[in-house]
């Protein structure tokens, strides 16, 4: 019985697109559910939006790190300076030339330096 669902959730798709999260939009819903719906009907809406709220938090940068030999520390930084200095594009650019430049700096420490002179 939520007005307009439909809208609200190409927002949420936009806004988890853009790595902000749903919560911009399911707090004021939470709110006008809590002041319009029969407690029951809040609760129940509270149980299903507060849980898929906290897992976009959580296993989004658990399933991104995955897998990846890169620190953290590393992503984090490209995220911010790619943002502050590219914006939303930079968002995304950011963290990966800086993993990308990060991982032929650590192959490139690890290199035997009588391999590379040909000895």
């Amino acid at each position: 019985g939520v007005a307009g669902a439909g809208l609200l959730a190409l927002v949420i798709l936009a806004l988890c697109i853009v790595q902000v999260g749903p919560a911009l939009v399911v707090l004021p819903v939470l709110v006008w559910g809590w002041l319009t719906l029969p407690p029951a009907g809040a609760l129940v809406l509270t149980g299903m939006l507060v849980p898929l709220t906290f897992m976009d938090n959580v296993l989004k940068p658990l399933l991104m790190g995955r897998g990846l030999g890169t620190p953290v520390l590393v992503i984090f930084m490209g995220v911010i300076g790619g943002t502050l200095s590219f914006g939303l594009i930079g968002l995304f650019v950011g963290p990966v030339v800086l993993a990308v430049f990060y991982d032929l700096v650590v192959v490139w420490l690890r290199q035997d330096p009588d391999a590379a002179a040909g000895r």
